[in-house]
């Protein structure tokens, strides 16, 4: 990989194609065409508002394993994007967006989080952690040996997009090394961080695996996505999805090649199903492909730990309703690493547990804050409409 693309800038799709899916479908399972456009109309206009894509990316062509029921379960994105737009609370959500502004809340909260080494911005502050104003701050504090190892991301970056994971400074070349073996030069890397100056760019320790997960995934620092929900008034740990590293990837997150996700019972912590890519192709395993390691049926550690700091954690943000926390798994201790204040994609618990989340339990959550965001909307009145109306900011 050269210099100019070292940071990954964005999150890459499944890469589901729609009449090779078609094929591949007929081909090996028997289904015409026909009936799969048939129901893929029906399940786009069903409950769930699936799309083409997901109808592939979720094997809902697959009637061995789903039902017609089972398949109406799947939430699409349209859905998610509808109470998104329509629920959320944004005066709370704007709390978890960037990563700079929700670490200070944690903060407050006495919850951990990953220490800050430097903020790059030309004004910003973190409290006492390092101020880099300018490029050659930067690059000066790159060049510096002792700061490392570091991993470094956007202070509103989501999905790991722009993300680096950085374990040394080759002063002869000039050049940083990241943990997958890449290099690349300190200017470079400086001049790839321009676009995420307007809102910041953090700089962090680089964590480090729980002891007994090192061995199974090969050292590799793994997390989970914990899905939370406000259920009469307390927050409820609905599903957990562990994200499995593999290869070298620099993340857990699941779009990158290799890597791995496993659903995750939330009451015991125990793994009972694990995949490995998606739609057509997608497979099962109960081993790491690195280490050989069996880790279906692992009952991951410190899992009372977890539960409690999730909960903890979720309680001091009651105005979302549907939080999606990621959790590291360190030798620490679990440690909050960023939330997903809308819930998260709902692609991740569904891919890892093969079954939708739209069943009776989470249709009645729906219905109820359906009903709050209503409350809410008479509360603000004509503020409402005029923050609908109002254009919003774009990303970098």
């Amino acid at each position: 990989m050269t210099d100019q693309t070292f940071l990954e800038r964005k999150a890459r799709g499944p890469g589901i194609n729609l009449a090779r899916s078609l094929k591949q479908v007929r081909d090996r399972h028997g289904r015409s065409t026909r009936s799969q456009i048939g129901e893929i109309m029906r399940l786009a206009f069903g409950p769930g508002r699936v799309s083409p894509f997901e109808y592939f990316r979720y094997r809902l062509f697959d009637d061995r394993t789903f039902a017609a029921a089972d398949k109406a379960r799947f939430l699409g994105n349209a859905l998610r994007i509808r109470y998104q737009s329509s629920y959320v609370a944004r005066d709370w959500l704007a709390m978890t967006t960037d990563k700079v502004m929700f670490y200070a809340v944690l903060k407050g909260l006495d919850l951990p989080f990953p220490a800050a080494r430097a903020l790059y911005h030309p004004m910003r502050n973190f409290g006492t952690v390092r101020a880099l104003r300018d490029a050659d701050a930067l690059a000066a504090f790159l060049r510096d040996p002792g700061v490392y190892p570091l991993f470094a991301k956007p202070a509103d970056g989501v999905g790991s997009a722009g993300v680096a994971s950085l374990t040394r400074y080759d002063a002869e070349a000039d050049q940083l090394v990241s943990a997958d073996g890449r290099h690349t030069g300190v200017a470079a890397f400086v001049a790839e961080l321009d676009p995420y100056l307007p809102r910041g760019y953090l700089f962090q320790e680089r964590l480090q695996t729980h002891p007994s997960l090192a061995p199974p995934l090969g050292g590799r620092l793994s997390s989970l996505r914990c899905l939370v929900m406000i259920e009469d008034g307390r927050p409820v740990l609905l599903r957990t999805t562990w994200k499995i590293p593999t290869g070298s990837n620099v993340a857990d997150n699941f779009w990158r090649p290799g890597n791995l996700v496993a659903a995750v019972d939330p009451e015991t912590g125990r793994v009972f199903r694990i995949v490995r890519g998606v739609g057509v192709d997608q497979g099962l395993v109960d081993d790491h492909p690195d280490t050989g390691a069996r880790l279906n049926g692992l009952t991951l550690p410190a899992w009372d730990k977890v539960r409690a700091l999730c909960l903890e954690a979720a309680a001091g943000f009651p105005g979302l309703w549907l939080q999606g926390w990621d959790i590291a798994l360190t030798d620490r201790g679990p440690l909050p690493l960023e939330m997903e204040g809308d819930g998260g994609a709902q692609t991740l618990t569904q891919d890892a547990m093969g079954r939708g989340l739209l069943d009776d339990r989470f249709i009645v959550f729906l219905a109820a804050w359906r009903a709050e965001a209503a409350t809410r909307r008479a509360k603000l009145g004509l503020g409402w409409r005029l923050w609908r109306m109002a254009p919003r900011p774009s990303r970098p």
